[in-house]
């Protein structure tokens, strides 16, 4: 779990140094809309680029780092 927590912190503040921040979703219960993952925001627009149903996993999102940077 600290690992994870860790990897987290990481990649939140790589994508801060491009303009990005991640977000983790709250809820408990999967739904359709709200998939217990992470969501990818535009910093300047406060635009979803990835993950728009918090369906992005950490791997996802270093994946997604490593295409747009």
């Amino acid at each position: 779990m600290a690992e994870n927590k860790n990897r987290e912190q990481k990649l939140r503040r790589t994508l801060s140094k491009f303009g990005y921040a991640l977000r983790k979703s709250r809820k408990q219960n999967w739904s359709y809309n709200n998939q217990c993952g992470f969501m990818i925001i535009d910093i300047r627009t406060n635009g979803v680029v990835g993950g728009m149903r918090f369906d992005l996993s950490l791997d996802d999102v270093a994946e997604w780092i490593e295409q747009n940077s």
